[in-house]
């Protein structure tokens, strides 16, 4: 099968014409027609030349984004959209309207393999990661809902630096002037901490912000919790984020679930200040979702951020929206 365009990034476009014998520079034009315009057959692309079009069309495919399955409102505007992409794959991506704000959060993966207890996506394991059409088509879904976009967080489905070289494909097209030229200084990425990809993204070019999943200060409880903890110690995962943060001179987030009971007492407030208490960064505190449905906020919360800011953390409580239709942090995929 032909490649498909829109996987291309406009430095890949380009190399791809000059091996057809055309002029590189037609790039720009196709990326304009493609991921702005709206083109739907490369034979006939708005405002290039016929000789271009007929190079391009035995070579690559340009095939029609794919639309939403299944849309769910939730009662406090939270959008969320099912997608069945190639081979029976689900992904969903959610539209989170917030004060100031219109918030996406896309998937990178279908299903996800790092197999966190909490997480209902885990439970489905990893059916397959996602190209960088399919996430480009998750965002188009998203914008056409909302109607504009101000932020984009990669926090759906999947661990985006597990299938980095989609999601960094699609934040280089979705960022690209010719393109959608969504700031890329508006992206976050959320890892569970994949420590290599850090590394890599640290002298990267992108301009993406980085988010880590805490999950517990605590090794032995964080490894129950999200069993990636064994391949990557957050000890390991901390060190790398306070490289990325010295040679970036860059701020990072930390997501922190807080679970009744389990890692929200006084102690884990400390053991978590002692341990990111030197990282340029804010901490999101998120209370516990279960994927069977919606958690909510307990006394300790307010608490636990208020240990956490007396120990000299930044520290902001996250609103969560959408649980009323399985859209909020961990409960993606639990329909």
């Amino acid at each position: 099968m032909k490649p498909d365009i829109r996987n291309l990034t406009r430095t890949e476009l380009e190399t791809a014409l000059t091996g057809l014998g055309e002029k590189p520079s037609h790039a720009a034009a196709v990326f304009l027609a493609v991921h702005r315009k709206g083109a739907a057959d490369l034979a006939a692309l708005p405002g290039l030349p016929e000789r271009v079009c007929r190079a391009l069309s035995p070579a690559f495919l340009l095939a029609p984004l794919p639309l939403p399955e299944r849309l769910q409102t939730s009662r406090d505007g939270t959008k969320k959209m099912l997608f069945r992409f190639e081979g029976n794959a689900p992904a969903e991506c959610v539209v989170l309207p917030a004060k100031d704000r219109v918030i996406a959060c896309l998937s990178s993966q279908s299903g996800c393999a790092c197999g966190c207890t909490f997480c209902a996506t885990g439970a489905l394991g990893l059916k397959r990661s996602l190209t960088p059409a399919e996430i480009i088509a998750q965002f188009e879904a998203c914008l056409k809902e909302a109607g504009t976009l101000n932020s984009l967080v990669f926090m759906g489905m999947g661990e985006p630096f597990l299938n980095w070289e989609n999601v960094q494909k699609a934040v280089r097209i979705l960022s690209d002037s010719r393109g959608r030229h969504f700031p890329q200084a508006k992206m976050t990425v959320s890892t569970v901490g994949i420590i290599p990809v850090i590394e890599e993204l640290t002298y990267s070019d992108l301009r993406v912000r980085l988010a880590v999943s805490v999950v517990a200060a605590d090794e032995e409880q964080r490894a129950r919790l999200a069993p990636m903890e064994k391949t990557y110690p957050l000890k390991r995962v901390l060190a790398a984020v306070r490289d990325y943060c010295r040679i970036r001179k860059a701020l990072v987030m930390f997501e922190y679930i807080l679970f009744p009971g389990v890692n929200d007492r006084p102690s884990d407030a400390a053991l978590l200040a002692r341990l990111v208490g030197d990282i340029p960064c804010r901490v999101n505190l998120i209370p516990y979702n279960p994927p069977g449905g919606p958690g909510g906020e307990t006394p300790r919360v307010k608490e636990f951020q208020l240990e956490l800011i007396n120990a000299g953390v930044r520290t902001y409580l996250r609103v969560e929206r959408g649980a009323d239709i399985a859209a909020a942090c961990g409960q993606l995929a639990s329909q």
